[in-house]
């Protein structure tokens, strides 16, 4: 009989050695099909390497993916559609085929190590059987399920209120133009809703508690389907199966059995179908594909427009606004900090502005506002852009080495935030749910998207006073 395991990893042997061999002929031929088909042999190398050890790479595994749909499926479709790569200039094909290798292979670096150094040490359960331990997660999560259902109305209220004021407009003209007319304490309430569920699962509650919070989140998340935009919806529903997956790793059997393997095979195919005419129905337009296959294909190749961000990012990097200080790889965060509601409090000014605006684009660290009024100017001004990638946002930061280095150290948080989850480790575990939330959309998003509420004053204003009301309901047990 064969080995699961060996086959593996001579199949992993023999990608990575195919890589190579591609890559040696684009050295000698400097073609830049072959950089590409180099791409992809990495790329499947990285996943057939991840599915080896799936418990430990899981993150790196789908992280892989959404590179792959969002940074490389454009380009390799267009080849074998077209048999040519003539949208750009040759020199930016080149470059973005090798700036997303770099990031791949630090990623891949990071990951092997953080392996060896972090995860070869034995997973010790706590047994905390009656103890006070044991009563003070009780507490918290107790407390932090009561902040979740006292705010939940608040995040829906204010997705709803997009949703009517889209019903009114156009999607890009929503994008452009809208306002919240809510009071500012809704939003501060609304922002506290996904903290609390990160506390609360963090906690790890049954599984029919967790189930009844996820399936409400993502029930929020489908008004953003009916707007016109389905990375939030995405976004949780991954959300979601990650941390299935994680407690699945201890309660074998429990988490993923064959109803949740079944809605997997059969829901996944559905919702990128659905997703795909989600393109059409959002513009107006009629749907030009009928067959199943050609609405997937059509689907993941929209995705692929981020591989815009990277060739024009690397043709326009010249010309992006100058000032004395600029930083988009932690932009969100020093426009928190500079000119955001805390830096209001220490005298900043904030933006006038919340939407696409020439102050956004000349002013702010946003990467997306920035190259976006670059390359579409009026049309940007309309509610049109084109995004950003983390992978372009440390190369104009910090150059190939950047990208490197950063990557890699992603590739030992993706490790550590696994292992978290298999410890008794309640407040790092909440923090790693936390980055997971908007993790797999950073190669179409700013880097520090993800970590970016790590920083604000609601989430540990809000984490320390549930962790205070923990502790003293505790003490009077």
């Amino acid at each position: 009989m064969i080995d699961g395991k060996r086959l593996l990893f001579s199949l992993t042997i023999v990608s990575y050695a195919l890589t190579l061999v591609s890559g040696i002929v684009y050295l000698f031929n400097n073609n830049n099909v072959s950089l590409l088909s180099t791409l992809l042999f990495l790329l499947v190398s990285s996943l057939i390497a991840c599915w080896n050890d799936i418990k430990y790479y899981l993150i790196h595994f789908i992280f892989y993916l959404t590179i792959f749909v969002f940074l490389v499926s454009r380009p390799t479709i267009d080849y074998f559609r077209d048999g040519a790569l003539d949208t750009y200039h040759p020199i930016a094909y080149r470059f973005a085929f090798i700036v997303v290798m770099v990031s791949i292979l630090g990623l891949t670096t990071g990951g092997i190590l953080a392996r060896y150094f972090i995860a070869r040490k034995k997973i010790k359960v706590a047994n905390i059987g009656n103890s006070l331990k044991e009563v003070y997660i009780k507490r918290l999560r107790f407390v932090s399920l009561g902040v979740f259902l006292l705010t939940y109305p608040f995040y829906f209220i204010r997705l709803f209120e997009r949703l009517l004021y889209r019903l009114q407009t156009s999607y890009y003209a929503y994008y452009a133009n809208f306002e919240s007319k809510l009071p500012y304490f809704t939003y501060i309430l609304s922002t506290f809703t996904v903290y609390a569920m990160c506390m609360y699962l963090a906690t790890k509650p049954k599984k029919l508690q967790a189930t009844a919070v996820l399936v409400s989140f993502i029930a929020a998340n489908t008004i953003h389907l009916a707007i016109g935009t389905r990375n939030p919806f995405i976004l949780s529903i991954l959300f979601a199966f990650v941390y299935y997956f994680m407690r699945e790793q201890a309660e074998k059997g429990k988490w993923i059995g064959f109803k949740e393997k079944l809605a997997i095979f059969v829901g996944s195919p559905i919702l990128m179908l659905a997703m795909g005419v989600l393109n059409y129905v959002r513009d107006n337009v009629q749907v030009s594909h009928t067959g199943f296959w050609d609405i997937l294909l059509d689907f993941i190749y929209k995705q692929g427009t981020s591989f815009g961000v990277l060739a024009r990012g690397f043709l326009f990097n010249s010309s992006l606004p100058y000032r004395d200080f600029r930083n988009f790889t932690f932009g969100p965060v020093l426009d928190y900090f500079a000119r955001g509601s805390l830096g209001a409090i220490f005298g900043g000014k904030a933006f006038e502005h919340t939407t696409n605006s020439v102050e956004l684009a000349i002013d702010s660290n946003s990467y997306a506002h920035n190259l976006s009024y670059l390359v579409l100017n009026k049309e940007y001004l309309k509610g049109h852009g084109i995004g950003s990638s983390y992978i372009m946002e440390l190369y104009t930061d910090y150059g190939m080495i950047g990208v490197f280095l950063l990557s890699f150290l992603l590739g030992v948080l993706f490790i550590a935030m696994l292992q978290v989850a298999y410890r008794s480790r309640t407040i790092l575990f909440a923090l790693s749910l936390l980055i997971l939330n908007n993790l797999f959309f950073m190669p179409r998003s700013s880097f520090s998207e993800s970590f970016f509420n790590l920083f604000t004053m609601q989430f540990w204003g809000i984490v320390l006073v549930i962790i205070f009301v923990a502790k003293m309901l505790t003490k009077e047990n």
